[in-house]
């Protein structure tokens, strides 16, 4: 009869164990890799334990141990003149013992230092089995970081301050990157170009190589950056600014600072991020504002059909001193969406246009994903130049 503690074998498939519980119909066997197995009653069989081992099994701290000599006497009839010595060799939990001769044959075998060696040893052997972290799809990548680094030419004997510098565009980024960069001309509203091209995620290209006299040439550079990726991702904003490069940063030893990217210190310029906390430590980017024409169009003022809001830092803010560029932003997003809230729900008027500006284009892109996300009702388009000039956006309430 199978009870717990049984010996059993499996009817269906190979392998023994031993009967560790009983419910119902159901019986518990332990295998010989430790694991418990549930299997019905009609799937087992008991199994005898060898003769041989069985008696070993049985020993215990209360129970004598036959030893060899004595089996060794019972068949031949001699007298054991010394003690027999073994060793357990293996032991597992179906009753297959073997012996050696190391062992003190009138001491009891105590089983649970053997399962706590064995314990230990498994134990060892374990390997982390903590899933490793699923990998990202490529939408759900967001790191976009565009710098721009001097760096002093390699085999000069020149300190930093003093050497010619090559200028590197690093985008250190899952991003690729369209890129555009000139130098706006000491004459006239134009610029000329320095370099463009396509630059691949986590990468860097080399721009120009500037002679130490040049440097104090340069004034201001126009740059314009297009992030993508050619699979899906989520789309970064599209840069458009000038980078105003003070003379004195490119002779001060301390303006060159250890960076990723190279081994000798650098000037660095953080020209896009998605990190808010990058732009709290980038250097201010001053936009390059158009002179005005005489015969230019000034903003149209409010109509009954039409409201004109004006984003601008200086038109709702009475003083920018101390903010970070980030905090500049926020603010402006809150007005577009009083104002834009109060229009949608007076339903006085038919329009409401913000002028956003020109700038790097944050602010425009900001507003458009809140349009999009939160407005998907209402249909918008850049605003008549001929009334409003560069940098308008037209939102149609009706």
């Amino acid at each position: 009869m199978i009870k717990a503690g049984s010996r059993v074998k499996f009817v269906s498939d190979t392998g023994v164990g031993i009967v560790r519980s009983i419910q119902g119909n159901m019986a518990y066997v332990e295998v010989e890799d430790g694991f418990e197995i549930p299997a019905l009653i009609s799937d087992i069989v008991e199994v005898e334990i060898e003769a041989e081992n069985a008696a070993i099994v049985k020993i215990g701290p209360s129970d004598p141990k036959p030893s060899s000599s004595s089996v060794h006497a019972a068949h031949t009839g001699e007298t054991p003149n010394r003690k027999q010595r073994a060793t357990v060799r293996g032991l597992n939990n179906y009753g297959r013992v073997s012996l050696a001769d190391d062992y003190e044959d009138d001491e009891p075998i105590d089983l649970s230092k053997f399962r706590k060696s064995f314990t230990a040893s498994v134990a060892e052997t374990e390997v982390d089995a903590t899933p490793a972290a699923p990998e990202k799809a490529p939408w759900e990548v967001t790191d976009y970081l565009v710098k721009l680094l001097f760096v002093p030419v390699a085999d000069t004997d020149k300190p930093a301050e003093n050497a010619d510098l090559e200028a590197w565009l690093v985008n250190d980024s899952s991003y690729t990157l369209f890129y555009h960069i000139a130098r706006w001309e000491q004459r006239g509203d134009f610029v000329r170009t320095i370099d463009s091209g396509t630059l691949a995620a986590d990468s860097k290209q080399q721009i120009k190589l500037y002679r130490r006299a040049e440097l104090a040439e340069i004034s201001t550079l126009h740059i314009s950056l297009l992030p993508y990726k050619p699979t899906a991702f989520v789309p970064q904003a599209v840069e458009a600014f000038d980078l105003e490069l003070h003379p004195l940063k490119f002779v001060r030893a301390a303006s060159f600072v250890e960076n990723d990217y190279f081994e000798a210190a650098a000037l660095e310029f953080v020209l896009a991020s998605s990190n808010e906390a990058t732009d709290t430590v980038a250097p201010v980017i001053p936009t390059r504002v158009p002179k005005p024409k005489e015969n230019a169009v000034p903003h149209k003022p409010s109509t009954k059909d039409e409201e004109v809001v004006d984003l601008h830092a200086e038109a709702i803010l009475d003083s920018t001193d101390g903010m970070a560029p980030g905090e500049i932003l926020k603010a402006q997003l809150a007005r577009f969406t009083v104002a834009l809230d109060g229009a949608v729900k007076a339903g006085r008027q038919k329009r409401i246009v913000f002028i956003h500006g020109v700038g790097k284009g944050k602010l425009r892109y900001e507003i458009e994903k809140e349009l999009k996300r939160n407005y998907p009702k209402l249909r918008y388009q850049d605003a008549s130049f001929a009334e409003y000039g560069y940098g308008a956006i037209m939102v149609f309430l009706k």
